[in-house]
């Protein structure tokens, strides 16, 4: 290992975000993604594979015959299951010259408020650490410590989409539901 690459990384009391937040936003950034500005991504170390949205995957341009066929399922915290649509292989950057990485993601397509998602495997590979109560990402750079801060507001944003997309699935359940019911109903009589 070069010896910038064991730069200790640290988060301390002035690191904190002094704007009123909870400190409970999730940590949701921009980066650039094939260069495209890819505004809200969710950092989130509990994911295990980075997710990028199908909606995000076609405003980029890209063609569905790049995607490369998923040998797995991706299961949600819930016990939900989705098959992914394919993997591609795209160049993940900071803009700022310090990150450049190729990147496996997942294509899914679900509705979500978030355009991507990066996991563990993208945050171990660039030996960064994540912070939602600091809202940051550090990593070790040649030229130093480097970090791309969250964005607060987009993710206050999302959270308020993903519950509006929540209730609508709920509410389109209880009306299947009914439905179902009203059919069964129909049926005996």
């Amino acid at each position: 290992m070069e010896a910038w690459m064991m730069q200790p990384i640290s988060f301390s009391a002035k690191d904190v975000p002094m704007n009123g937040q909870a400190h409970s936003d999730p940590l949701v950034i921009t980066l650039l993604i094939e260069e495209w500005g890819v505004i809200r991504i969710l950092v989130d170390s509990g994911s295990s594979v980075e997710v990028l949205f199908y909606d995000t995957f076609k405003r980029m341009e890209l063609s569905d015959g790049i995607l490369v066929p998923s040998t797995y399922r991706i299961y949600g915290f819930n016990g939900t299951v989705t098959i992914p649509k394919g993997e591609v292989t795209l160049r993940v950057s900071d803009g700022c010259g310090y990150l450049d990485t190729l990147t496996t993601f997942c294509v899914v397509d679900v509705a979500s408020p978030y355009e991507a998602i990066i996991g563990r495997p993208w945050i171990a590979g660039i030996k960064g650490v994540a912070s939602a109560y600091h809202q940051r990402l550090r990593f070790s750079t040649y030229k130093g410590i480097a970090e791309v801060v969250g964005d607060s507001q987009a993710a206050r944003q999302c959270m308020l989409v993903d519950i509006q997309i929540n209730e609508e699935r709920r509410a389109h359940h209880r009306k299947e539901k009914n439905k179902a019911k009203e059919a069964r109903a129909a049926e005996e009589l």
